[in-house]
């Protein structure tokens, strides 16, 4: 596994048990936008792509109740553990894999309904990922698709790179993720072998006074900047990017949000 993708896999592994706690009704909040927008068949097999903690498999069981099979996938194996204990302590017969979305060991056309939660601009194979996703689709299924765009978290990425860099470790850290725009949404999902039925780009800048609580959330939802630190160092980390945020813009640090929320149809 390449140095990029180990660092996300230990950065989640290390936030997967307070993960729901501090960021899992964002994650419910946007895919309970799209669940009444998708046309599934009676019993669906579901697949969620990038599952995490299983928040969203186990939302989409809830609602297409029941479900002939439901699996997640996920590149962190603390994610996959936490969502398999999940699973059994609800009694849902839910199966959790440890593996990459760029290659789903799943069969093709086996699924009604694949879900990818604020995962999607992880991937550093995006084109892959899209298709492999279309591949395991039955001919008419849907992709409920949701991930951070450009410019989402700019300022947020800018300061933790700079941070890092004057710490001596910017040049080990990728920082800022790449993120995609919805027009590059749109075009993968378009080239994996979607119709586009539903795209919604929002987008709104926001003012963050509570620092300290905005730098644990970001340390959960998008820990790879930690991953290789020690459980202290990470803490000093976290105190000086809060402080720096308090210290660089006392009447609040401006952040912006930024998602594609899309929902598409395997063409024949």
């Amino acid at each position: 596994m390449e140095a990029a993708k180990a660092r996300l896999a230990r950065g989640y592994s290390q936030s997967a048990p307070h993960y729901d706690a501090l960021a899992g009704h964002l994650y419910l909040t946007g895919i309970r936008r799209l669940l009444p927008l998708l046309r599934v068949p009676p019993m669906p097999a579901i697949l969620d792509v990038g599952c995490g903690t299983g928040v969203n498999l186990m939302e989409a069981a809830r609602w297409f109740a029941p479900a002939r099979m439901l699996c997640g996938i996920d590149l962190s194996p603390g994610m996959v553990a936490v969502a398999r204990s999940k699973a059994a302590g609800m009694g849902i017969p839910a199966e959790f894999t440890v593996g990459d979305a760029e290659r789903l060991p799943y069969a093709d056309q086996a699924f009604d309904l694949v879900i990818c939660n604020s995962v999607l601009h992880w991937f550093k194979d995006r084109s892959a990922a899209v298709r492999e996703m279309a591949r395991v689709l039955r001919p008419g299924g849907q992709i409920a698709l949701i991930c951070a765009a450009t410019p989402g978290f700019e300022e947020w990425f800018t300061l933790a790179e700079h941070l890092l860099t004057a710490m001596g470790l910017g040049r080990e850290m990728q920082v800022k993720p790449s993120l995609p725009s919805a027009v590059e949404v749109g075009e993968l999902m378009l080239g994996g072998g979607f119709r586009i039925d539903h795209l919604n780009n929002p987008a709104y800048r926001q003012i963050i006074t509570d620092t300290d609580s905005f730098v644990q959330l970001m340390s959960t939802v998008a820990p790879h900047w930690l991953a290789d630190l020690d459980p202290e160092a990470q803490h000093i980390m976290q105190h000086l990017m809060a402080n720096a945020m308090r210290t660089g813009w006392p009447a609040g640090f401006v952040n912006t949000w930024a998602a594609v929320e899309a929902i598409g149809t395997r063409v024949q």
